[in-house]
């Protein structure tokens, strides 16, 4: 049974304990069978909430992607921006599928990154890694003058927590700096690339 109210609003209850508050097709507020409640906007699930009080947005901007293939022999003191080509998922598709992602609305975003790089030149300078945004320049910097000797392996992680304004661009470049062989190697194993938008 359902009840329209001015301007076409619906409120119905099909008496299987499914009931909906409905503006038009595409706009509504469903409760299905006593398990779920879910906000459609623009015909979308944008948020919905279970019986125990789990809140989840299938379309918050998301995503977390790998290197896919290896970026050899970094050039000294030029920023190489890196490609993370196999995407593990991609919530709203605001990352481009290699290096970019774009902010779909103004906010506060999270990015975090790992890093793997081989064959470090222990007469470079420092390295380093950097999460570039429209707004801002983040660096985690590696100083490798102090080995005995050329490293074979070195991983970090580093995240921020930043502003964008929407279509700022975040990307992830490295630069090895002032002295030494443009070696360095971007490994595909353990690298990755993630963000979201927290609020």
């Amino acid at each position: 049974d359902g009840v329209t109210l001015k301007d076409g609003v619906v409120i119905s209850n099909d008496g299987s304990n499914n009931a909906k508050f409905q503006f038009d097709n595409d706009n509504q507020i469903i409760i299905i069978n006593d398990t779920d409640m879910r906000f459609l906007v623009g015909g979308n699930v944008n948020l919905k909430i279970d019986t125990n009080g789990n809140v989840t947005k299938p379309n918050q901007p998301a995503f977390l992607a790998r290197v896919a293939s290896a970026q050899s022999n970094l050039t000294i003191n030029t920023d190489t921006t890196i490609v993370f080509g196999t995407e593990v998922f991609d919530q709203n598709s605001d990352f481009d599928g290699t290096s970019t992602f774009t902010a779909p609305v103004t906010g506060r975003y999270q990015f975090n990154v790992n890093t793997r790089l081989e064959s470090l030149d222990s007469a470079t300078s420092f390295y380093e890694t950097k999460i570039i945004t429209s707004n801002f320049e983040f660096r985690d910097i590696f100083d490798p003058r102090q080995l005995n000797g050329d490293l074979g392996v070195y991983h970090s992680s580093f995240a921020i927590f930043t502003d964008m304004d929407a279509n700022d661009t975040c990307i992830i470049k490295i630069k090895p700096h002032n002295s030494g062989s443009s070696q360095a190697d971007v490994s595909t194993n353990h690298m990755n690339f993630s963000g979201f938008l927290v609020c």
